[in-house]
């Protein structure tokens, strides 16, 4: 009598989007000229450059250890 086999369905992983509603920029150069602007704008904004895992470069106000 055959077997009634049913394979489990392969579920790719997706990475988590974490930077999904930011402005990604393709260089540093780039955001440090946005983020410098946006300083200029608002006076008592601090902002930082960071590189994330997608290889995008993003704005952030926290402070880097």
């Amino acid at each position: 009598m055959p077997r009634k086999h049913t394979p489990v369905k392969h579920v790719p992983y997706a990475f988590a989007r974490n930077e999904g509603g930011k402005t990604r920029y393709g260089s540093k150069a780039a955001a440090q000229k946005a983020a410098e602007l946006r300083m200029l704008q608002h006076p008592n904004l601090e902002l930082a450059v960071y590189q994330a895992l997608d290889g995008g470069w993003y704005l952030t106000r926290q402070t880097q250890k």
